[in-house]
C-alpha cells in the first residue's frame, strides 16, 4: 500500500526497501498513470525500455504539466547507443542515468534528484513571487503612471491656463496702450486687430456709432458668415455705439474670452470719450490760433526775461522778409534788432516805439500783463500796430489843412495882385510899343513884359487850383495840359530839393474826357506821393542825385501817364496809402481811370495811370 505522500516515483523492478525512504514502487507505465493523478512526485526513475514506449510522452507531459519541477533518472544499459541517449536526454532532459536497478550509488543519485527537485520548486516559488511582485510593480507603476498622467494633465491645463491667462493679460496691456495712442476710431480698429488677433484669435473688429451698430449687427447675422460678439459702448451712461468681435463661425467665443472683451470694450469707451473731447479741444485750439493768426498785426507773448514765448503767423511773415539774424527769443532783438530793451517799453501798458532801420517805422504796442500760473510771474501780451502811415495820414491831413488855408489865401492874394500886375503889364506893354527896338533898354523892357506875364500865368494857376474843382466844365482836356499844370503847383519843391524832372510827351497831343481841374489835382497828389519818398531819401543819402520822370504814351484804348522815380530804397516797398494817393484814386475811378503802382528791387517805383480813350469827332 502506498503512503500518501512520496517524493520517489519508481517503475520498474526495484527494490522493494526503497519504500522505506518514501518511494512508490509501480510495476508498469500503467499503474503509474493512475498514480499521478492523485499525487506529486518530485522524483520519476524508469528505464529506458519504458522511456521509448508510446505512452511515455503523453505520461512524460502530465507530469511536467502538473509538477513542472519533477525529475527523472533513467536506467539505461551500458551497451546503449550513445547517439540515441543524447538524443533522448535533449527531449526529455534526464537528470541522472544509471546502468542497472541495484546501482550502489541509487539513493545518493534519488536524495540528488530530490534536492534538485525542490531546488527548482524553490526556483519556481522564487519566479512566482517574483511574477507576482513584478506584477504587484507593475500595477503599482500603471497606477502611478495614471496619477502622473493625471498631474501632468492637471499641470498642463494649469500651464495653459496661465499661459492664457498671461497671454491675455499681455493682450489686455497693448490693447490697452493701443487705444490709448489711438486718435481716431478707424485707428483703434486697426490697432486691436493687431493686438488682439494672437490672443482671441478674431478676424475683424468694427466699431460702429448708434444707431448704425444695430444695422451692421443685422448685416453680419443675414449676410456675413461670422461669429460676433457684441459689447455695447457707453459714455456716462449713455449708449454710444457697440464694438463687434468677429471670427470663423466655427470657433465661438467662449466665457472667459467674453469677460476679456468687455474689460476691452470698457478701456475702448473710454479712448472714445478720451478723442471726442480731444476733438473738441482740438477744434478750440484750431478756432483760437485761427483767431490768433488771422490778426494782420504781430502779436506775441513774452515773459518777464523779454524771452518771446509765442508768436503768431505775421510776424513769423515778418521776420521772413528780413535778412537772416542770429537767433535769439529777445523781442527787441528779434522785432527790432536792437541789443536792450527798447526805449520807452512799459510791459502792460499801451507805448510807442520806433524801429531802427533805413526806413524808421512807428509801433503803437498794446500790452496787457497775463497771469497763467499763481505760483509764477505773469506774462505778457504785446499787440504792434504799425501807425507809420496812419502818423504820415495825420501829417498830410495838417498839410491839406494848411493847404486849404493857403489856397483861402491865395485866392484872396491872387486877386488883389491881379489888378496890379494887369496895371503894370499893360504899362510895360505901351512902353515898349513906344519904344525904338534898337533902343539901350529895349531888352530890359521885353525881360519885364516876360516877367510880369510869368507872374500872372502864376496868379492863375493858384486861381484854377483853389478854385471850386467841379465848377469847370466837363470835356475833352489834353493829358499834356494836365501834367503841365500839376507841374507847375510842385515846381517850387522840385526845385528846392534838387530833382530832376523829366518830361516826355508825344508831339500828337493826347486827349481824354474829364474836369482839367479834378485831374490835375489827383496828378499833383501822386506827384506829390514821389516827392515825399525822393525827399526821404535825400534826407538820408548825402549826395543822392533825384530824378522823376512823366511819360505820356498811347495803347490800343487808352492813354497812358508814367510817373517814375528812384526814391525806393525798401527791398519789397508797401503800396502808398496816404490821404493823397487814396483821394487822387478815387477822382481817377470816378474818371473811369485806373492806378497802378509797382516796383522791383532795383528799379525805378512806378506809377501808372490809364484812361479809355474817347471817340474821335469826324
Amino acid at each position: 500500500m502506498r503512503t500518501l505522500k512520496a517524493g520517489f516515483l519508481l517503475i520498474g523492478p526495484w527494490d522493494a526497501r526503497l519504500q522505506e525512504l518514501g518511494a512508490h514502487i509501480a510495476t508498469d507505465l500503467n499503474q503509474a498513470w493512475h498514480w499521478i493523478q492523485d499525487s506529486t512526485y518530485d522524483v520519476v526513475a524508469l528505464s529506458v525500455t519504458l522511456i521509448l514506449g508510446k505512452k511515455f510522452r503523453e505520461f512524460h507531459d502530465e507530469i511536467k504539466r502538473a509538477h513542472p519541477a519533477t525529475q527523472f533518472i533513467a536506467v539505461v544499459p551500458a551497451d546503449f547507443s550513445a547517439n540515441q541517449l543524447a538524443m533522448l536526454h535533449e527531449e526529455y532532459s534526464f537528470l541522472r542515468v544509471m546502468e542497472s536497478f541495484q546501482d550502489a550509488d541509487l539513493e545518493q543519485h534519488l536524495f540528488a534528484a530530490l534536492e534538485e527537485a525542490n531546488q527548482r520548486k524553490q526556483d519556481e516559488n522564487l519566479a512566482l513571487l517574483i511574477r507576482e511582485q513584478t506584477s504587484q510593480l507593475k500595477r503599482l507603476q500603471i497606477e502611478l503612471e495614471e496619477r502622473v498622467q493625471k498631474r501632468t494633465k492637471f499641470l498642463t491645463e494649469a500651464r495653459r491656463k496661465l499661459f492664457m491667462t498671461n497671454s491675455r493679460i499681455e493682450g489686455f496691456k497693448r490693447a490697452l496702450m493701443a487705444v490709448h495712442e489711438a486718435s481716431s476710431v478707424v485707428e483703434i480698429e486697426h490697432l486691436l486687430n493687431d493686438s488682439l488677433a494672437a490672443t482671441v484669435q478674431t478676424s475683424w473688429i468694427r466699431l460702429f456709432f448708434h444707431p448704425q451698430d444695430e444695422l451692421f449687427a443685422r448685416q453680419v447675422q443675414s449676410q456675413l458668415n461670422f461669429t460676433q460678439y457684441q459689447v455695447p459702448l457707453f459714455r456716462q451712461h449713455e449708449k454710444v455705439g457697440s464694438i463687434f468681435f468677429l471670427r470663423a463661425p466655427d470657433h465661438p467665443f467662449s466665457r472667459e474670452e467674453s469677460d476679456f472683451l468687455n474689460r476691452v470694450a470698457e478701456a475702448v469707451a473710454l479712448a472714445l470719450d478720451r478723442i471726442q473731447k480731444l476733438k473738441e479741444s482740438e477744434s478750440l485750439k484750431e478756432q483760437w490760433e485761427a483767431t490768433f493768426n488771422s490778426m494782420s498785426d504781430p502779436v506775441v507773448l513774452i515773459d518777464t526775461n523779454y524771452d518771446i514765448i509765442q508768436s503768431n503767423k505775421a510776424l513769423e511773415e515778418r521776420l521772413a522778409e528780413q535778412p537772416h539774424q542770429e537767433t535769439s527769443r529777445k523781442c527787441y532783438k528779434v522785432l527790432y534788432n536792437r541789443d536792450e530793451p527798447c526805449p520807452g517799453c512799459q510791459r502792460g501798458s499801451n507805448f510807442r516805439v520806433q524801429s531802427r532801420s533805413s526806413s524808421p517805422r512807428t509801433f503803437e504796442v498794446y500790452s496787457q500783463s497775463l497771469l497763467l500760473d499763481s505760483e509764477k510771474p505773469p506774462v505778457f501780451v504785446n499787440l504792434y500796430h504799425d501807425i507809420t502811415q496812419q502818423l504820415k495820414m495825420e501829417r498830410q491831413i495838417l498839410e491839406s489843412a494848411k493847404m486849404a488855408e493857403l489856397g483861402t489865401i491865395g485866392s484872396s492874394i491872387a486877386h488883389e495882385l491881379n489888378n496890379p500886375l494887369g496895371g503894370i503889364l499893360s504899362f510895360t506893354q505901351l512902353i515898349k510899343m513906344d519904344m525904338n527896338p534898337q533902343h539901350p533898354l529895349y531888352p530890359d523892357m521885353v525881360e519885364m513884359e516876360a516877367g510880369v506875364q510869368r507872374c500872372k500865368e502864376i496868379v492863375q494857376n493858384l486861381l484854377g487850383f483853389t478854385r471850386d474843382p467841379n465848377a469847370d466844365r466837363e470835356g475833352e482836356v489834353s493829358v499834356k495840359e494836365i501834367c503841365l499844370r500839376a507841374l507847375k503847383i510842385v515846381e517850387l519843391q522840385t526845385k528846392s530839393q534838387g530833382i530832376e524832372v523829366k518830361l516826355h510827351f508825344p508831339a500828337d497831343d493826347v486827349v481824354v474826357r474829364g474836369h482839367l481841374n479834378l485831374l490835375a489835382q489827383a496828378l499833383k497828389n501822386i506827384l506829390q506821393n514821389s516827392i515825399d519818398r525822393l525827399t526821404d531819401r535825400i534826407r538820408q543819402e548825402k549826395g543822392f542825385r533825384a530824378f522823376l520822370d512823366i511819360e505820356i504814351s498811347l495803347e490800343t484804348d487808352f492813354a497812358v501817364i508814367l510817373i517814375k522815380d528812384n526814391g525806393s530804397t525798401d527791398k519789397n516797398p508797401s503800396l502808398p496809402m496816404g490821404l493823397g494817393v487814396s483821394v487822387a484814386s478815387q477822382i481817377l475811378r470816378d474818371h473811369e481811370g485806373e492806378l497802378e503802382f509797382s516796383s522791383a528791387l532795383g528799379q525805378p517805383y512806378m506809377a501808372k495811370i490809364s484812361f479809355p480813350r474817347p471817340v474821335l469827332r469826324s
